[in-house]
């Protein structure tokens, strides 16, 4: 599988810049953000993260860029706060996604990644006890279904993931929107960083919890994410090779299912780091043909 980055583990700058860096560091393919270049003019909140259209001109500098540099963009991020406690903004979030799609599409990318969503009112990726009720399932799963109408009238794919701060925070709840939303316009993100709960980080856990993700998410995995989390009680993640994510093991499940996607690594942000972070994940591929 290729190794590529997510854009958003790089400082904001011109698409030109943004791409340069990435193939500099001997990526091979990019998940994209428009928040990670200037031409977008777009600066995120904590409850939607895309915007409501991107200028043609904008369009054209980051094709020309992915061209110029022989990143093709595989994917781009679509995270809005899907369960949100106030309509006002999931129906903002909705209402953007199209013609935020329709600049995605234009970007030749296959996919949209999703974000499920907290019933915390500032942040979606951060944790809010509400989570775990039918109210918050069910204004997510609405969300989730206006999304996909949108995706399937453009022909695209979405990618949902597990997050333990978000309403989907276990591979059961991914695999029971899936389920729910019954489109094959709806598939995973597997990142094995975010499979951990807090006081489940510890090393003994590490291989039967990505074994369990694997087993329930199979065939429907699309994308996998390299960010690695830190040993200890609590949620703290950090770069590719220096957590306890054995991704060796991660690359060998990927194979032993037929995984035909990318590898995109996140979570490093230091690039004085990002070719160490790449070089850990080539050589997990490696020692994973001897597992």
């Amino acid at each position: 599988m290729r190794c590529g980055i997510c854009t958003t583990d790089v400082k904001p700058a011109s698409a030109d810049v943004i791409f340069r860096k990435i193939k500099g560091w001997g990526f091979e393919c990019v998940q994209f953000s428009f928040v990670s270049v200037i031409e977008s003019n777009f600066i995120e909140d904590g409850r939607i993260e895309i915007p409501w259209s991107v200028s043609p001109a904008a369009i054209d500098a980051i094709i020309r860029a992915s061209e110029k540099y022989g990143l093709p963009i595989e994917a781009v991020n679509g995270t809005y706060n899907m369960a949100h406690p106030d309509k006002n903004v999931r129906d903002e979030g909705a209402a953007r996604f199209v013609g935020f799609a329709e600049a995605t599409k234009a970007l030749g990318a296959k996919y949209i990644t999703l974000c499920s969503g907290s019933r915390n009112r500032e942040n979606l990726w951060g944790y809010s006890p509400e989570n775990n009720t039918a109210d918050a399932w069910r204004d997510m799963a609405d969300s989730m279904k206006r999304v996909v109408d949108i995706a399937e009238k453009l022909d695209m794919t979405l990618a949902i993931e597990s997050e333990a701060a978000n309403v989907i925070s276990t591979p059961e709840k991914a695999r029971q929107i899936m389920d729910e939303i019954g489109s094959p316009r709806l598939k995973m993100i597997i990142d094995f960083a975010n499979l951990f709960h807090a006081g489940e980080a510890y090393r003994e856990n590490v291989r039967p919890t990505i074994k369990h993700a694997i087993d329930v998410f199979g065939h429907d995995i699309v994308i996998a994410h390299g960010k690695d989390i830190k040993e200890g009680d609590g949620i703290e993640f950090t770069g590719t090779g220096e957590g306890i994510v054995d991704f060796a093991y991660c690359a060998k499940l990927l194979n032993d299912i037929g995984y035909g996607g990318d590898m995109f690594l996140h979570g490093i942000y230091d690039e004085d780091k990002m070719i160490s972070a790449r070089d850990h994940w080539l050589n997990a591929e490696k020692e994973a043909l001897s597992i």
